[in-house]
């Protein structure tokens, strides 16, 4: 077994400070560094990867999470060096609609957790500066995730990104001024943000344009509904159901016959590009738009099955949006005082943050509310008990 001591002896030995600033202009793919990073991870099960999402960060490694980063390290090392990069092209075949895969993801996320693992144990060990590089490295992989051409890698890009931040948190209020002023030069220096707006010519092309092209193909209605049953499947228990019914009474709604079909997917057209211009527009101008939108649609059954995640999406921008605008304010707040806060601007709501300092720390909140209706916050620190 690989002791903890043994890999403190090497990882801390490493060379530090590979800031992405300092990084030269080039133009090679970091999506191929990211694929052989994820090519040469090692075999996981689940159960650890579940484990390391839901442990303590501040809890000491075992044994067996040691060993695991030993063997994760080159793994890591490509990642770093993919991070690197600006251009971020993976190559995914949207065109191949619901037949394409997305194993980046499923890569991307193993990543991001054993960096933030790895982070983890270097706070630990007070290695500060060697933590930081793993976690902004891991920032970026999350920005070059959330410039895939589709709505859920933006999506799944933004959960990526606050993740990574996650382990830096309890030890913000330990790190030194210089330190803290680099963090900010490397966040600044990242890879720009995905865009769900940018997203939705792929979505377009791999969902109804797709969808037209399959329909064509069909010979009669049971061909109609083999083909749409894949859209009603569901995730109930990790099992997979189609729904057979609900596609039958989709093609029924359509008319019973793929001209019907058709005919309502060429209305839908023209909301993708639609939609592309009012996703920028401030949350609620945008929430305006989609529900007017959707009322125009509101007899399209072809509408209500591509675009039913739409608002989810945008208000996933939102909550990204501002959890940036909490770390970024955080961190001026442990550079300047608890007065930084007020050249902070909530941007999705407006207004500063709420401050509210305690034993160890600070609390920073917005009033926009995140999935579980409650505000979204940034504690810096960690509560005394």
């Amino acid at each position: 077994m690989v002791r903890a001591w043994c890999l403190a002896a090497t990882i801390l030995l490493m060379p530090l400070g590979q800031a992405w600033a300092d990084s030269p202009e080039r133009d090679e793919n970091a999506a191929l560094k990211y694929w052989q990073a994820i090519a040469s991870l090692p075999k996981l099960k689940e159960a650890d990867i579940q484990k390391f999402n839901e442990q303590n960060i501040l809890k000491p490694l075992d044994e067996h999470e040691t060993e695991i980063l030993s063997k994760a390290e080159y793994a890591l090392k490509l990642m770093k060096q993919g991070a690197a990069l600006k251009r971020c092209d993976w190559g995914i075949p949207y065109e191949d609609g619901l037949d394409v895969l997305l194993p980046h993801m499923d890569g991307a996320r193993m990543l991001t957790s054993l960096a933030c693992l790895r982070a983890r144990f270097l706070f630990g060990a007070g290695s500060n500066e060697a933590a930081i590089d793993d976690l902004v490295a891991a920032l970026a992989l999350a920005r070059h995730v959330s410039q895939g051409g589709i709505l859920i890698e933006t999506v799944f890009g933004y959960n990526l990104e606050n993740k990574a931040i996650e382990p830096l948190l309890p030890y913000l209020p330990r790190l030194d001024a210089k330190l803290i002023k680099d963090l900010k030069t490397r966040l600044d220096a990242l890879p720009a943000v995905g865009n769900p707006a940018k997203a939705m010519a792929n979505e377009e092309l791999s969902g109804l344009s797709w969808f037209v092209r399959e329909v064509k193909k069909t010979k009669n209605k049971e061909d109609l509904v083999v083909l749409v049953t894949p859209l009603f499947a569901v995730e109930h228990e990790g099992k997979r159901r189609d729904f057979a019914e609900k596609a039958r009474a989709f093609v029924e709604e359509c008319g019973g016959a793929k001209e019907g079909v058709l005919k309502l997917a060429e209305e839908v057209h023209p909301s993708y590009e639609l939609m592309a211009k009012k996703l920028d527009l401030p949350l609620d101008e945008f929430q305006r738009a989609f529900d007017q939108e959707s009322k125009r649609q509101e007899k399209n059954p072809v509408f209500k099955v591509f675009f039913p995640a739409m608002a989810k999406v945008r208000q996933a921008k939102a909550r990204a949006d501002v959890r940036r605008a909490l770390l970024a304010a955080a961190l001026d707040v442990q550079l300047s005082g608890q007065d930084a806060v007020k050249n902070h601007t909530d941007p999705v709501v407006g207004g500063p943050f709420e401050y509210a300092p305690f034993d160890g720390g600070f609390e920073l909140r917005s009033k926009l509310k995140g999935q579980n209706d409650k505000p979204l916050t940034l504690t810096a620190g960690t509560r005394s008990k």
